[in-house]
């Protein structure tokens, strides 16, 4: 862990953890340390989906009775929430396994078993994988159970069901358009294996399970930046499993994702939050961007994976930034426009497409309206994040 240049943490950093662990502990936390307000605890609660360990904190404090009449709905309404949530899930997977459908339940409905009590890890949706081409008898068994599709996205399908139950049903692990390597990676190394007990419900490994929700943060930093909730996400499981779990292992298959440095450094900074440690000015200011990210980041965000590969030199300013990001490498072009590999000579006119694109999308006008209004010291300081983590995606 680089501690060669130690700074002072941020007051927030602190106190948050404070605040976690006086939660997750059942007890009074220490009183809100000077130049954090309650306005700033909450509103980062409510932005990293972490209403439940804050607020609950917070309430035992001696607030002022304003502010506790505002917390105390989100604290009854997550828990509220969370056991609808355990429930939907397990009368969704006795249904599948009823209908012979070979499935698997991931991400937040695993870790919320994980977490000393489900109602300490909020979230937003419900995320299952239906395995071989059983999606649409899928569909009609949570249409069944009142779920009501919404839309289909990328690699997964969106259902509702009254009030606040959300359900995403995945065919694929891994979405190709983010990352070619992660995507052959989930799609050839299957290793689910069958749950104790059951006949069509599969799950991952300890280390296996580490993996994927290592490429799952990766791929929403890549593509937007990702909150705090993530850390505390790495934090917990590796309290859990560190004892047990094959580290070897899984560097290894970290390695073959390319994320080996990313997960280094996300551990380091979990430690480095949540044990109260010592850390250098790179962890503060990644702490910072995750904070500011809210729980899956921003669309703006969405330049720095280009730029921390396109920008090597020391020096920086807005015209430089402009022009890489208006005109990437050929090495970066080929990536998004494969018929460059034949005919390198038509960078100009994928250049030019890619404008079109940029133009006619609505998170790339964000990117662009980001790009003008940004000051080059805090766009060096989120480059440096993105090369330090190394995230070398590639469509």
């Amino acid at each position: 862990m680089g501690n060669d240049n130690l700074s002072e943490k941020p007051v927030i950093m602190e106190y948050l953890s404070e605040l976690i662990h006086a939660q997750m502990e059942d007890r009074i936390p220490q009183p809100l340390p000077k130049g954090v307000t309650l306005e700033e605890l909450q509103e980062t609660a409510k932005k990293g989906q972490i209403c439940y360990l804050i607020f609950g904190a917070l309430l035992k404090l001696d607030i002022p009775e304003a502010d506790a009449e505002k917390m105390r709905p989100s604290v009854l309404n997550s828990t509220i929430k969370t056991l609808s949530q355990v429930c939907a899930v397990r009368e969704i997977q006795e249904k599948l396994e009823e209908n012979k459908i070979r499935h698997q339940v991931l991400k937040g409905a695993v870790m919320k078993h994980i977490y000393p009590r489900p109602e300490f890890r909020e979230m937003g949706d419900i995320d299952i994988m239906i395995y071989e081409d059983s999606l649409e008898q899928a569909e009609k068994v949570v249409e069944e159970l009142g779920f009501v599709k919404y839309q289909t996205v990328k690699h997964h399908e969106i259902f509702f069901k009254k009030p606040f139950l959300m359900l995403e049903m995945h065919w694929s692990l891994y979405d190709q358009n983010v990352d070619r390597n992660q995507s052959v990676y989930f799609k050839k190394q299957f290793r689910a294996e069958k749950k104790e007990g059951w006949q069509y419900s599969y799950e991952f490994s300890k280390e296996d399970f580490y993996v994927y929700l290592i490429s799952h943060m990766a791929k929403h930093f890549y593509e937007t930046g990702c909150g705090i909730r993530n850390l505390l996400d790495i934090y917990i499981y590796q309290n859990a499993y560190k004892a047990t779990m094959d580290r070897r292992l899984v560097e290894e298959e970290l390695r073959k994702c390319g994320l080996l440095n990313f997960e280094r450094e996300m551990k380091n900074l979990s430690v480095i939050w949540l044990d109260n440690l010592a850390g250098d000015t790179f962890y503060n200011n990644l702490f910072e961007y995750m904070l500011d990210c809210g729980i899956y980041g921003k669309g703006e965000n969405g330049v720095w994976g280009q730029l921390a590969k396109e920008i090597t030199s020391d020096k920086i300013n807005k015209r430089s930034v402009r022009m890489k990001y208006y005109f990437p490498a050929l090495g970066y072009m080929k990536e998004h426009y494969a018929w460059l590999d034949k005919f390198p000579y038509m960078l100009p006119i994928a250049w030019t497409c890619r404008a079109f694109q940029g133009i006619t999308r609505k998170g790339s006008m964000e990117r662009k309206k980001y790009l003008e209004r940004a000051e080059p010291e805090n766009i060096e300081k989120v480059r440096m994040i993105y090369q330090r983590l190394h995230l070398n995606f590639k469509k």
